[in-house]
């Protein structure tokens, strides 16, 4: 009898112990782990000053101070990331209402996490986005995947990788944009970096290309011979963008599986709205290896075509033709008079200057522009490097990057 007692005694304080695990386990899938600085949570009237890790309840309120960092773990595979000065409200196992500050929200496997800021929802099965609360409005940007937005009354709005969202009022969604990457940002640095280098390889390039020409501003003319076709959609982008985002956008359209005049529009279309060429060459899904490739091919062709960048092909207004004939652009036409090409007109080259016309008549005394040794070989050693760290030893276009034996263009 006394074993039996004693059996049924081990039986219950096993089953005991068993519930507490499970109980406990339960209670603590909901986590809040400290990654530096002040963190607190508020649960009723207790404040609990988190120095490690902490279980986490519904009805809690997070807090990181000006120097603190935390991540929230709720239920599955769910997490928000808490930057300094924020601070959140734990609905339940899935929801969280952003009070203040930046949230990093990650949904995985599709376990929908939804973070509410004001009358709006921010949802994703699957995907990372960011919410930066302000007191008037918000913003809800998709670093992967996508999120919806949802607000009462209103349709909702789906927004997708590399794009944010206006919460005006806290209460509406307004049309997605790109992203507004900050720099200085950490969460834009981890989760963008990709995008930044390859801005700043292709702003670099544009500059250099931009100083290539010096001040000469190309015309239809000459995009319409890198693109090998009619142009005659760029005619009112040509006096009224930089050279630079000219020549970028043109690129960026030319490496996209779109008809070149609406990718062109496309791209600039997203450049109004503040977006990045590295971004927008990911959004339009352009060839990055290709883009990189041709921009800096377009810098040394225009380097060979000319002794200086006013003579390049199918430059605007002041600019001069090759002597003694016609500039690369003017298929069939030219010759000993150097006569205008036939499509001559706003866009296509512009005025001549005073006193010419077309070519202007051919100067006996002028002899093309002087080769020096191993230009024909490799022409990048005949280039100037006017912004630096594009041509020459561990630049963009040196061996191993574009040109070289191991190069895009060897």
């Amino acid at each position: 009898m006394r074993k039996i007692a004693l059996a049924l005694s081990l039986v219950l304080v096993a089953a005991t112990a068993f519930a507490f695990v499970d109980g406990d386990e339960g209670l603590r899938e909901m986590t809040l782990q400290r990654q530096r600085g002040e963190v607190s949570v508020l649960r009723g009237d207790n404040l609990i000053e988190v120095a490690g890790e902490s279980g986490i309840e519904p009805g809690d309120r997070i807090r990181t101070g000006s120097d603190g960092r935390a991540e929230l773990r709720l239920e599955g595979q769910r997490w928000v990331e808490l930057a300094p000065d924020s601070l959140v409200d734990v609905v339940d196992t899935a929801s969280v209402e952003g009070v203040g500050g930046s949230l990093l929200a990650a949904a995985d496997e599709g376990d929908e996490l939804s973070i509410g800021v004001g009358t709006v929802s921010a949802r994703s099965g699957q995907g990372r986005f960011r919410v930066d609360l302000g007191t008037g409005s918000s913003r809800i940007g998709v670093y992967e995947g996508s999120a919806s937005i949802a607000a009462p009354g209103a349709t909702t709005e789906r927004v997708e990788r590399y794009f944010e969202s206006e919460v005006a009022g806290n209460d509406r969604a307004l049309d997605p944009r790109p992203l507004d990457i900050d720099e200085g940002d950490a969460w834009d640095q981890i989760h963008l970096n990709d995008v930044l280098a390859l801005d700043e390889r292709i702003t670099k390039l544009g500059n250099g290309l931009a100083t290539q020409l010096g001040g000469a501003r190309p015309g239809r003319e000459y995009f319409s011979d890198l693109a090998d076709a009619p142009v005659g959609f760029i005619d009112g982008y040509l006096k009224r963008e930089g050279v630079p985002d000219l020549l970028i956008g043109f690129t960026i359209a030319s490496n996209t599986s779109s008809p070149l005049a609406a990718a062109f529009e496309e791209s600039f279309g997203y450049r109004a709205q503040g977006g990045k060429w590295g971004l927008i060459a990911r959004i339009m899904s352009a060839s990055e290896n290709k883009l990189v490739a041709q921009l800096g091919k377009t810098i040394i062709d225009t380097g060979i075509l000319a002794a200086d960048a006013s003579e390049g092909p199918g430059f605007g207004s002041g600019s001069r033709r090759r002597a003694g004939g016609s500039s690369a652009g003017d298929k069939g036409t030219g010759g000993a008079g150097g006569s205008s090409s036939p499509g001559a007109g706003p866009g296509a080259g512009g005025e001549n200057p005073p006193g010419g016309g077309g070519g202007g008549d051919p100067d006996p005394e002028a002899t093309p522009p002087e080769e020096e040794a191993g230009c024909l070989k490799k022409p990048i050693d005949c280039l100037k490097d006017p912004v630096g760290g594009i041509i020459g030893d561990g630049g963009i276009l040196d061996d191993g990057g574009i040109l070289g034996d191991d190069g895009l263009l060897p």
